[in-house]
């Protein structure tokens, strides 16, 4: 019986020192909220909001083609419910933490901006749906590659440590991004 009453001491013992506070720092209040992170400077709310227009570019040309081409061709659909969903799983943290550090939410945006809109507008006229096809894809390839260089420049830019690792994930995704609508629009115009 002895050993067992030792050992239950012992393990006791090592919980205690396992749960008590470093020296210097507060001790945990339970229920207490974490800390609040500290808010993102006018830089990084800018390098923070140029992104997240990139990602909602990305988002809103991924759902016209998917409304352009609900019924087909099935590459087409696939190509676009891939950078859709890409983006969406970027999107939402990366709102979520700069609400966190301070970005008000009426300054994220909810859509793409009115030039991009105004750029897909001068499309509508066009009605030979290759020509159209091309010249989406053109717009699309165009503004993607601007997106990209701009994601990467603030991820070399940024100063808060978890924008920076926000951005450098967007920098990769819309590089990647890049590069794919880039080789649609080669094949595209191959085709021409």
């Amino acid at each position: 019986m002895k050993p067992l009453r030792t050992l239950l001491i012992l393990a006791a013992f090592t919980l205690s020192a396992v749960a008590q506070t470093p020296p210097g720092a507060k001790p945990a209040t339970p229920g207490a909220a974490p800390a609040k992170a500290k808010p993102y400077s006018a830089s990084d709310t800018h390098i923070y909001l140029t992104i997240a227009d990139s990602i909602q570019f990305q988002l809103g040309m991924s759902q016209r083609l998917r409304g352009k081409y609900k019924d087909g061709p099935p590459e087409m659909l696939a190509f676009a419910a891939k950078t859709n969903k890409e983006s969406t799983e970027l999107w939402t943290p990366g709102v979520e933490a700069a609400m966190a550090h301070g970005v008000e939410g009426k300054k994220i945006p909810q859509d793409m901006s009115k030039n991009d809109k105004a750029s897909l507008t001068r499309l509508a006229p066009i009605k030979d749906e290759k020509k159209w096809e091309l010249a989406f894809f053109e717009l699309y390839a165009k503004e993607a590659k601007k997106n990209a260089m701009e994601a990467d420049k603030g991820a070399k830019t940024a100063q808060d440590a978890d924008l920076k690792a926000f951005a450098e994930k967007a920098a990769v995704l819309l590089k990647s991004q890049e590069e794919a609508i880039e080789a649609k629009f080669k094949e595209i115009k191959a085709k021409k």
